[in-house]
């Protein structure tokens, strides 16, 4: 059973303020007609009725102490559900929201400003060797930013809105990958590239990403969006899998091998033990 958005307080004690809300309602209800009537029919009847009103008041209690008990009963059986399942993401299953890595560039090639530009060419050539081919592979092998591609890639054609984060190291390839989304989207669709001060510290990383999710466009809900862990490194990585534990926050990974298929994981934590209101 998924946690959903649900409250550990609301899962042992649902309902207490409603029955001590109606308890109390019914106590004031009955204790002023105990009043007309003593002033109508004499103080017999009326003695009898606040004898009503009080075993009506601890039947009250008795129910609510019942039922919080059961609470916790169920309580006790709760577990954590720490499975994980995994399964390759079809071409047809696609998401409108895409949150990626952009990881540096080989350090040999920006060394310098040749370096540089050296590798900006021979990159944006291969991507130009890909639209005209409309083959991924070469380009998805494009070492530190070839997983990105292939990510992209994949969603094209249902995607509107993409998040791309990256480092002060990895700058240089936020040029490129702009100049991907230029050719494979014909300048229909421009990524939103977030910076990140220190690639090493997840809670940063996990605070830009859930900054993301809280700040999304009205036509969008985190349904939506599949973040993908493949990039970066593994602080980089832990913060994302940290920001996604949420229920509603999806993800995916590139196999590092030579089939490199695209994995959707399900980490959503699950309680179990105990059945939730309304489920």
């Amino acid at each position: 059973m998924e946690m959903g958005d649900k409250t550990l307080e609301e899962l042992i004690s649902p309902k207490e303020v409603p029955i001590i809300l109606y308890s109390f309602l019914i106590a004031q209800s009955v204790n002023l007609f105990t009043n007309i009537v003593s002033k109508n029919v004499g103080d017999l009847i009326g003695l009898g009725l606040n004898i009503f009103l009080l075993l009506l008041i601890i039947l009250g209690f008795i129910i609510h102490a019942g039922f919080k008990k059961k609470r916790r009963e169920q309580l006790k059986s709760l577990d954590m559900d720490s499975l994980i399942s995994s399964k390759e993401l079809e071409f047809k299953r696609k998401y409108r929201g895409l949150i990626a890595f952009i990881s540096d560039p080989p350090l040999p090639r920006i060394k310098d400003e040749d370096a540089k530009a050296d590798w900006v060419k021979e990159c944006k050539d291969k991507i130009d060797r890909y639209i005209k081919s409309q083959d991924i592979t070469e380009v998805s092998k494009i070492s530190g930013i070839g997983q990105t591609f292939k990510a992209i890639n994949h969603h094209i054609g249902k995607l509107t809105h993409c998040w791309l984060i990256f480092s002060p190291q990895s700058g240089v390839n936020v040029d490129i990958i702009d100049y991907f989304f230029e050719k494979i989207t014909k300048k229909s669709l421009t990524p939103n590239f977030v910076k990140i001060d220190d690639p090493n510290d997840s809670k940063h990383i996990k605070e830009k990403i859930d900054s993301i999710y809280k700040n999304l466009p009205g036509d969008l809900k985190s349904t939506d969006i599949i973040a993908d862990i493949t990039a970066g490194n593994k602080p980089m990585t832990a913060g994302m899998i940290l920001s996604c534990l949420h229920s509603e926050r999806n993800i995916e990974y590139i196999e590092q091998s030579e089939r490199r298929a695209l994995i959707e994981v399900d980490i959503r934590p699950k309680l179990t033990g105990v059945e939730l209101e309304g489920k």
